[in-house]
This record gives structure tokens, sequence and C-alpha cells, in this order.
């Protein structure tokens, strides 16, 4: 019908009430009242009229709801965590928030050969509502033990996916013996898995195609 959609990457689903508001008067100044939340925690706009596509784009990113978002920050899930759970162990959205950011700075010089996602999912608790055990690094939150010392942490599935185009079998994450990494310490853990599989990958290899062909001692 001629027009357009716009698909926004809130940092890990996060946004406030003041986001949304500027969000609803964005879609009015661009002609339409029709906007979709995505299971992915992403936003969708849709019905914009060409003319106005462009002040609508510089508008979101202006709101913090980038368009063009980086491969992490666009394949990044968290769920409510403890802020708001009664069920979660540890903190989610901020730690993300967090990763997203480090692994933006650190793998800047490699960001050009993501040319397959590889998807992050944290979550607070056993039960799984940020659904880690079908992203490419699946984060369940634990109290782990580090040099006698308690704190937040994860146990770490990798390797999960759904069917689709890029991968022929749905399959959940591998557990790694031993495999768990504290708060702090995601940034470390995810930079070098990533650089792992670029170093290793084969042709077109995905993460997940790269963690179920290589060696446990090659994801530590």
């Amino acid at each position: 019908d001629g027009l357009h959609y716009v698909g926004a990457a809130p940092v890990v689903g996060r946004v406030s009430g003041t986001v949304l508001t500027g969000l609803a008067d964005l879609m009015e100044a661009a002609g339409t009242d029709r906007v979709r939340l995505t299971p992915h925690q992403k936003l969708v706009v849709l019905d914009v009229p060409p003319a106005r596509l462009d002040a609508l784009v510089t508008g979101l990113d202006d709101l913090g709801l980038s368009v063009t978002p980086s491969p992490f920050r666009r394949h990044t899930m968290a769920c409510t965590g403890i802020e708001f759970c009664k069920l979660a162990i540890v903190e989610t959205k901020a730690t993300a928030a967090t990763a997203i950011s480090e692994l933006e700075r650190r793998l800047a010089d490699v960001t050009d050969q993501l040319d397959t996602p590889v998807t992050l999912n944290l979550n607070g608790c056993p039960n799984s509502c940020a659904r880690i055990q079908v992203a490419d690094i699946g984060l369940k939150g634990m109290i782990v033990t580090t040099d006698g010392e308690q704190g937040p942490g994860f146990q770490v599935h990798l390797g999960g996916g759904l069917a689709s185009q890029d991968r022929d079998e749905a399959g959940l994450g591998r557990t790694v013996r031993g495999l768990k990494v504290t708060a702090a310490d995601l940034p470390d853990l995810v930079e070098r898995l990533v650089r792992h599989w670029l170093d290793q990958r084969e042709g077109g290899e995905t993460f997940s195609g790269w963690v179920y062909r290589v060696d446990e001692e090659e994801l530590r």
C-alpha cells in the first residue's frame, strides 16, 4: 500500500513511561496509531507514510529506540529479573545492558564479521521466561561461588536455537560441565566465545553449529 514499517530496539526491552509518551507523540506526528510489541523485546511502528519516515527514524533514535542497533543490542534479551520478580535469583536487565555496552566496545573490530546472529538471553531464575534454552548463549541465574565468595552469576547454555532458514534443526542449548560465570565476568565470557567462533568457523558456520562441533574445552 506504499506505507512503511519501522523496527526499533530498546535496550533489553526496557522502556519508561516518558519514552512511551514520546513514542506516541512521534507516531501521531507520523500519522499512524499502530505499533506492535514483539516477543523479542522490540517494537515495530506500522503504516508510516514515506514523507514522514525520516522524521520518525530520527525521533526514535533521539528517544534511545535505535532503528540501526548493534548486533549485540539487536539480539540480546533479558527477563524482568530480581528488580520486579519474586522468583528471580539475580538481576538481569542492568547486567544485560552493561554487557551490550561492553561488547559493542570490545568487539567493534569484528562487528562486520557477524553475518549471522549470536543471540544472548539472560534469565533470573530456572523458569526461562527469556527462553535461554533456545539462545546461542543462554544464561540461567544462580548464585555462584568464586574464591569462597558468593555472588550473582549464571549457568551457561550454548548453541540453542529454533528451526529456521538458517538452521536445519531446532535444539536446546548445550551445557558444558561446570561452566558458570559471574555477572561481572559475563562480557569476558561472551567476547571470548565470539572470538573463538570467528577464528574457528568453517565457511558460513553459525555460532550454534560451531558449539556442537568443537570440544568442550574450546567453550570454557
